[in-house]
């Protein structure tokens, strides 16, 4: 008797197209998910970053009286008068908060490393501004690539302090205001150029200040943009570095300001109009072209809402993270009523807001 061997049954090209088509639709389904857990998990992590610089500020506070100075630039006595007998005041120091804070971020063999004798800038300090801060930076940012040997290094920061709404970082009264501070302007937020605040002097409450706020690297930043530095406050010209503009504007760190609304884009121009007209918010220098209130009422086209460079951004959607002074954060939205937002960035204007304003 003779047997028919069996065959079995493949699929076939119809069945096979089938469940690659049922694969692919169950991957686009899935995608978008797996995507939104990741960006929890990220927001979710940077909610807690900004909880320790929270912890950090407060400790601080306790400990010497005052919270840090927001951004450290100079002093008539001290560095200043060693580095420049004849004027002090024009011997940069650039300390930012971050940097006092360290010791109070458990990071203290970066806080020995650190020479506060010298500027942040100096190669003493390389040591210590070379030392990542996991802490400082949001995971939903980007980050920068190591700078050329030619420039001084620091690490990168995702926050900056919340300066209110009149610039201080780039502009200073001349003669002899504020001489004790180097002319430095006072801010209406709770850190300053020059200034520490104390806790009573939050006079708007601490729960309805913001502290600290997202300022990650802007979607699609060039990996060589190097415009955070966590160790030093000022003002910097835009990638690349010693461009005179790039492609037409000049960035902050240490601090940020309200009048620009969350997640602005940077207003660039590259040298042309309307960047370059006296109405501006750009001009050769920094933002504002006549007095450094007047930024917060430029009208369109020129409105400074929309130089982000200057303000708070995040790569989180529709909104940033914020640090109140009462150690809560809260995700504000982009669309937030800007009225509200410059409210919450002052400490004793005694502005009222309601929370649905958030």
């Amino acid at each position: 008797m003779t047997t028919r061997p069996s065959r079995t049954r493949g699929f076939t090209l119809i069945e096979l197209l089938v469940v690659i088509a049922i694969i692919g639709v169950l991957i686009a389904l899935l995608l978008p998910a797996v995507q939104s857990a990741r960006e929890a998990a990220r927001r979710a992590q940077c909610t807690n970053n900004l909880k320790q610089l929270g912890i950090a500020l407060h400790n601080y506070e306790s400990a010497t009286g005052s919270l840090p100075i927001g951004d450290f630039r100079n002093a008539p006595t001290g560095y200043g008068l060693t580095q420049n007998p004849g004027n002090p005041c024009a011997a940069n120091i650039w300390v930012s908060w971050m940097t006092f804070i360290l010791p109070y971020m458990e990071q203290g063999a970066q806080t020995s490393a650190y020479n506060f004798e010298v500027a942040a800038t100096w190669f003493k300090n390389e040591t210590a501004t070379l030392a990542r801060v996991a802490s400082y930076v949001c995971p939903s940012d980007t980050e920068h690539e190591d700078v050329s040997a030619e420039w001084f290094t620091t690490y990168q920061t995702s926050y900056a302090a919340v300066a209110g709404l009149t610039e201080s970082t780039w502009y200073a009264w001349g003669g002899t205001t504020n001489a004790e501070r180097c002319n430095a302007i006072e801010a209406e937020g709770p850190f300053g150029r020059n200034y520490a605040y104390k806790f009573a002097d939050i006079r708007d409450g601490l729960s309805n200040t913001i502290f600290i706020g997202e300022t990650s690297r802007f979607l699609n930043e060039p990996g060589g943009s190097h415009f955070n530095f966590g160790a030093s406050g000022g003002a910097w010209n835009g990638p690349p570095w010693g461009a005179t503009a790039w492609p037409g504007d000049v960035r902050i760190t240490a601090m940020a300001y309200t009048v620009p609304r969350i997640n602005a884009k940077a207003i660039t121009g590259n040298g042309q109009a309307p960047y370059t007209t006296s109405t501006s918010c750009l001009s050769a220098a920094g933002p504002i072209a006549s007095r450094a209130t007047s930024w917060a009422n430029t009208p369109a086209p020129f409105g400074c809402t929309e130089m982000g460079q200057w303000g708070f951004r995040s790569n989180h959607p529709g909104g940033a993270n914020f640090l109140f002074g009462d150690g809560s954060v809260r995700f504000l939205k982009e669309t937030i009523n800007m009225a509200a937002y410059r409210a919450l960035s002052t400490r004793r204007l005694g502005e009222v807001i309601s929370a649905d304003q958030l």
